[in-house]
């Protein structure tokens, strides 16, 4: 009974103490992508790059893809812009620094 008590508060703990939810930022832009289609550079004000591997992804007709199939409404064609939005939050880790990760793809076009 004492080990179920306490796997119960830690999990508690857990889910009170250490568990984070974010809201992505919506960047929009023109997206060109690299020969392997899964990072781009975004075309907005400030010209951001992106890695969009690992994030689910919806093409013009609405309907989404598992992070394991590259965006294939962005394609390889590096002399192609298309237009994207994307859902991105940023990570500040006290290990590794921090940077902007994409959680999800748009694509307009």
């Amino acid at each position: 009974m004492a080990g179920a008590v306490a796997v119960l508060a830690i999990g508690i703990w857990w889910w009170v103490g250490l568990r984070h939810e974010a809201t992505p930022a919506v960047v929009e832009g023109w997206a060109m992508p690299n020969g392997s289609g899964d990072a781009i550079h975004l075309v907005d004000s400030g010209g951001t790059g992106y890695s969009i591997a690992g994030a689910m992804w919806s093409g013009p007709d609405g309907v989404t893809h598992p992070p394991s199939n590259r965006p294939t409404c962005i394609g390889t064609d590096t002399s192609v812009k298309k237009r994207v939005q994307l859902g991105v939050v940023d990570i500040d880790d006290s290990e590794f620094g921090g940077w902007s990760h994409v959680v999800w793809v748009k694509c307009l076009d």
